[in-house]
């Protein structure tokens, strides 16, 4: 009898305190039209930062998961941010524009507790807490107190807050413990156990170390805030041009990751190539390769080729690469 009182008791309670399951938090495909850019910081020690598999991707002190979306045009066009589980909307902030901000605004932000930007806070049973931050100035259409469903639209993602790039922050609380949602555990447990996921199943992203996101072809050297804005290639140029480049973005590269670059004529010969080794880890990187033509260049389909790798001491090199092809006629 005693036992059954308990387990009336513990019912409400215990079934309160179960995490809620996520649904991922952006209308996109990851690794095809958004791209896990930075995930929760898992290394407690002071000036050091691991991911949940104890790699480089993330940065010292970051609480939640990034998902960037490819550039400003994207952002333009709307991509929505999805309520990640059921919930009531807790707060809401809308007003911040989307810009880029010098370095004292970004540090007057953090002062002021902005670093979010536009942003919605939802609150779910058991203490957990969803947070969604940079959404696009006026975008949001929920406000306090809403009930809202997984999957249903909270917003846009934007440029506003503390941001190098357009995306939206997902962050999970309980009580006040800033949770991995990839391992179910707390950001401060450490790196490499692979815990309890609160993706719901069938649902958990892939794990990404870097992402060549982006790659194209340009008549003249690449402008870098021009393709910020727009990361389109377009599918055929002129063989009167001056100068052919291929460029590429690339999210999460580390400092000694070798990257590859080459552009073959119609013939699949080598028509230039350059090969870098990455200096210092960063969250976005460009590159680009070029050749001057002098002449008109030969008619004809060239293909540019970027190969990212990265080597480790304990495995096999983790290697990606992106192919993009151009007519010239």
């Amino acid at each position: 009898m005693r036992a059954t009182v308990a387990l009336l008791l513990c019912a409400p309670f215990c079934a309160a305190a179960e995490p809620p399951r996520l649904g991922f938090p952006a209308a996109c495909t990851p690794g095809k039209d958004c791209w896990i850019v930075n995930y929760v910081d898992d290394d407690p020690a002071p000036d050091s930062a691991r991911d949940f598999r104890c790699g480089a991707q993330t940065y010292e002190g970051h609480d939640g998961t990034d998902i960037a979306i490819r550039d400003w045009k994207a952002l333009e066009a709307g991509v929505d941010v999805l309520a990640a589980a059921d919930g009531t909307v807790a707060r809401m902030r809308d007003g911040m524009q989307d810009r880029q901000l010098s370095r004292d605004e970004l540090q007057r932000l953090m002062k002021e507790n902005r670093a979010c930007g536009n942003g919605v806070f939802v609150d779910h049973a058991g203490g957990w807490r969803t947070i969604y931050c940079h959404m696009r100035r006026a975008s949001i259409v929920v406000k306090p107190g809403d009930t809202v469903q997984a999957g249903q639209k909270l917003g846009v993602v934007g440029h506003s807050g503390y941001v190098e790039f357009p995306h939206v922050h997902l962050g999970v609380v309980h009580e006040k413990r800033k949770i991995d949602p990839f391992t179910g555990k707390g950001s401060e447990d450490g790196c490499g156990d692979a815990g309890a996921s609160l993706w719901r199943q069938g649902l958990v992203p892939d794990y990404e170390p870097f992402s060549i996101y982006a790659a194209g072809f340009r008549d003249r050297e690449p402008d870098f805030d021009d393709i910020k804005r727009d990361a389109s290639s377009p599918a055929s140029l002129p063989r009167t041009l001056a100068v052919l480049t291929f460029w590429v973005g690339i999210y999460g590269v580390a400092k000694g990751d070798r990257i590859e670059l080459q552009i073959r004529d119609p013939d699949g010969g080598i028509f230039t190539e350059r090969n870098i080794t990455q200096e210092r880890t960063r969250a976005r990187q460009f590159y680009f390769v070029g050749k001057r033509t002098h002449e008109a260049a030969r008619p004809g389909r060239y293909t540019g080729t970027v190969r990212v790798t990265r080597s480790q001491a304990s495995s096999e090199p983790i290697k990606r690469e992106l192919v993009q092809q151009i007519e010239l006629n």
